[in-house]
């Protein structure tokens, strides 16, 4: 059986774009952390927000989105090869490490020596406050989400995810042997997912919810699966058209009708629901089908789904080197265009950086380490 799968570029650019707007949502640490900004603040005064507006406040989503592309990318390159016992436990979960660990242990360090200058400073820390031993072992080992020990609003925060995204990939690799054969099982997986989230929320909200996206993923591939079969026929381009205008045309209506108010007034509403279950697996589908016509398209900017995981994990160090230092050698305006343009280009810039000289050697080094150790 033939498992290779080109590579998706729009979906990597999809990836990026949903890191882009974390970073937009976090830029309010800014004035949350400023002693003499906090009270002042509201968000439309941030900088190029009424153009950039669906961006900032679709950053509240954004990271599920993640959990449900990667649901999808992993029942494409994965699954199989774990029913066929191509690849075991061990290595599955080693080949991810030196995907997420490099990173996210740099950025722990990172973010322990500044916001050990920032209260030495300011006498407390910026913004996550519970900077203690017992949430660093929790952060040290990725299990801060998983209700064990530690909590999620300490050192680098927005690393939660990846702590879920751990255990996901735990249960991925024991469900795929024993239960993902086929749409059917994925289907009753979700469903029973579903119940369990339903039951237990809010204990182990992340966890579940994570899981139940994850498997959304799994499902949307299994349906490109099947449209890809038939992706040349007329009639799926005019069903898939149909569908779009109905499901995006609905969306965008309730969405600015109630636009008045942030993302967060719809979360927890039907419409935020929709957005797990139609809208985010509608656009991976759309950006899949597009991809098997144009199998180029993206590849000039695939260096943006490089540095996605990147840009999302060492924004928060980048915000906290700017407001611990900066401050102390100009007069900062956060509302500045200039500020946010040079915070910005700063971000991506040292995300390429990291990406090329210390990721991407560290991943490969690490993993010609274990096909030595495997021959």
């Amino acid at each position: 059986m033939n498992n290779k799968f080109e590579r998706l570029y729009l979906l990597d650019f999809a990836r990026a774009i949903a890191a882009t707007c974390v970073v937009l949502l976090h830029y309010q640490h800014f004035y949350l952390g400023d002693h003499n900004q906090q009270i002042n603040f509201i968000k439309n005064i941030q900088p190029f927000y009424n153009t950039l507006r669906i961006f900032y406040e679709f950053g509240t989503v954004a990271v599920q989105f993640f959990f449900i592309l990667s649901g999808f990318i992993f029942f494409m390159f994965y699954r199989i090869k774990i029913l066929e016992k191509t690849i075991d436990f061990k290595s599955f979960i080693f080949l991810r490490l030196t995907r997420l660990y490099p990173l996210h242990l740099l950025t722990l360090i990172i973010v322990l020596v500044i916001q050990f200058f920032y209260n030495q400073s300011y006498s407390e820390y910026f913004i996550y406050k519970s900077n203690n031993f017992e949430n660093l072992i929790a952060h040290f080992f990725l299990i801060q989400e998983w209700g064990i020990i530690g909590e999620t609003a300490s050192y680098n925060a927005p690393s939660w995810s990846i702590s879920v995204e751990f255990f996901l990939y735990i249960t991925f690799f024991i469900i795929s042997i024993f239960f993902i054969k086929n749409i059917f099982q994925s289907l009753i997986t979700i469903m029973i997912t579903l119940v369990i989230y339903f039951f237990l929320q809010p204990l182990l909200n992340n966890l579940i919810l994570g899981l139940l996206l994850f498997y959304i993923g799994g499902f949307t591939f299994f349906l490109y699966s099947y449209l890809k079969k038939i992706h040349r026929k007329k009639l799926f381009i005019l069903v898939l058209i149909i569908i779009n205008v109905i499901v995006f045309g609905r969306f965008l209506n309730e969405f600015f009708l109630n636009f008045q108010n942030s993302i967060e007034h719809l979360i927890g509403n039907k419409l935020f629901i929709l957005l797990f279950f139609i809208k985010f697996p509608l656009i991976i589908i759309n950006l899949s089908v597009l991809q098997l016509y144009k199998k180029n398209l993206g590849k000039s900017i695939k260096i943006l789904g490089d540095i996605s995981y990147t840009i999302y994990l060492i924004h928060f160090p980048m915000q906290l080197l700017f407001a611990s230092f900066i401050p102390k050698i100009f007069i900062i305006n956060f509302n500045s265009p200039f500020f946010f343009l040079i915070y910005f280009i700063s971000v991506f810039l040292v995300s390429i950086l990291i990406y090329k000289f210390y990721e991407l050697p560290l991943k490969y080094y690490l993993r010609e380490r274990l096909v030595k150790k495997q021959n």
